[in-house]
């Protein structure tokens, strides 16, 4: 019975967490947490889970004055749980880093190893993850899929053509049908997070043509496979990365957030409209439409709210363009530094020879360091585009770490709400 009321006051904790205090873990729920974890890895608890959510439906009311008592020891705090306007969005089970730092933490190649690692880290019975992982499988077509081709040299760059695999009728087109069909959920995002329209209805675009390429790989065989079978023995971190997206899918899977059985994607293991990685998920994935569950391959509120989200936590600043209004000095190449962050203030800008293109206004792209000159080489036709990169530029970057990415979802998002004020719409133009 101790284990009962255990499993009952974790739950209900993990809930309050999740959805009331994101990343704030106190030190009695952690300990709370612990017991339950320690719990419920004998075999004993584990044969009888079953039965324990059984119980828990049963016996309720026989519960609450042992409740009261257990959850003034196990809480610091007794904060309640509100909803607020930018809709629920779901955490992991446990606090750490997030985004790229998340996703490059120390997980062991060895199966054993790993599930002890990840059942520690979340949380999560090592049953549960055992469970799962026997029925995954390699999947030979992702091995082929992410096998590098040619002979391992460096990959021509020709910005041209990769914008023309995405800055074309068919998504121009489908755009905007997606913008005129969700156009209260894009109003929405935009005035909660800052991000225009524009900008989220390009990225869904880009990345799976507004839904209809969203893959058909089960998320579980891809991550299993990228983690522990990675084509690219030579290359280490990179199946260190999936065996971090993995551990996101299993615990997501505890929590009933995504079902693993279930779940299919990319070949890189990529989720639902917007292609959220599961560690993405757990991070930064919105309950847009309130249903208390969050479906990025069906929902397009959850997916809106979910992009929104993304850029707000990577740096996107409201009210600024992704490109300044700016023309650049004849050695621009000299100022190009490839990084990922901004790294200039307009006044060094300026004392390089920039200059405000006539008629353009200023912005607070002006205030501290906030732009960066990029390069969108062209090397198959022999041409450099240089350009001022603001803040949000370099945002769009986390979601896909290539400026040639972040400039086309500019583009697009530009010809979209070309589009929209054409058919008589007050929109955001992203640049």
């Amino acid at each position: 019975m101790i284990l009962f009321y255990l499993h009952t006051i974790y739950h209900i904790l993990q809930r309050n967490e999740t959805l009331g205090n994101p990343g704030r873990h106190t030190q009695s729920l952690g300990f709370c947490r612990k017991l339950w974890h320690d719990a419920a890895n004998f075999p004993y608890f584990q044969r009888h889970h079953n039965f324990t959510g059984f119980l828990l439906k049963r016996s309720f009311a026989l519960l609450v004055p042992v409740l009261l008592l257990s959850l003034s020891a196990c809480s610091s705090t007794g904060q309640s749980v509100q909803s607020s306007d930018r809709g629920s969005s779901t955490q992991s089970g446990t606090s750490g880093p997030t985004g790229w730092a998340a996703e490059n933490r120390s997980l062991s190649a060895n199966r054993n190893t790993f599930v002890a690692q990840v059942s520690e880290r979340h949380a999560i019975p090592r049953s549960h993850i055992e469970q799962l992982l026997a029925t995954a499988t390699v999947d030979d077509r992702v091995v082929r899929l992410m096998t590098p081709k040619g002979t391992g040299g460096r990959v021509t760059r020709a910005w041209l053509s990769y914008r023309s695999r995405f800055v074309e009728p068919i998504r121009l087109r489908k755009g905007t049908t997606f913008w005129d069909a969700n156009r209260q959920t894009l109003n929405r995002a935009e005035k909660t997070y800052g991000v225009p329209a524009a900008i989220i209805a390009a990225i869904i675009g880009v990345e799976t043509v507004y839904g209809e390429q969203t893959g058909s790989f089960r998320v579980l065989d891809t991550l299993y496979t990228l983690g522990f079978h990675h084509p690219e023995a030579n290359r280490p971190e990179k199946a260190q990365m999936f065996r971090n997206q993995l551990a996101a899918l299993l615990d997501l899977d505890y929590r009933d957030k995504v079902d693993a059985n279930a779940a299919t994607g990319s070949f890189a293991g990529a989720i639902g409209l917007p292609q959220f990685m599961p560690v993405s998920i757990e991070h930064y994935a919105v309950d847009g439409d309130n249903d208390g569950h969050i479906d990025l391959r069906y929902s397009a509120q959850d997916a809106i709210l979910s992009v929104a989200n993304y850029l707000a936590k990577h740096g996107w600043r409201a009210d600024a363009p992704v490109f300044a209004p700016v023309t650049l000095p004849a050695n621009a190449a000299s100022l190009v530094d490839g990084g990922l962050e901004p790294s200039m203030s307009w006044r060094q800008l300026q004392s390089h020879g920039a200059k405000l293109r006539a008629g353009a206004s200023g912005g607070n792209w002006q205030n501290g360091k906030e732009i960066g000159v990029i390069d969108l080489r062209d090397e198959v036709r022999g041409v450099h585009e240089y350009r001022t990169a603001t803040r949000n530029f370099f945002a769009i970057t986390k979601y896909n770490r290539s400026y040639f990415y972040a400039a086309s979802v500019a583009e697009l998002a530009h010809g979209l709400a070309q589009r929209q004020r054409a058919n008589g719409h007050q929109v955001t133009m992203p640049y």
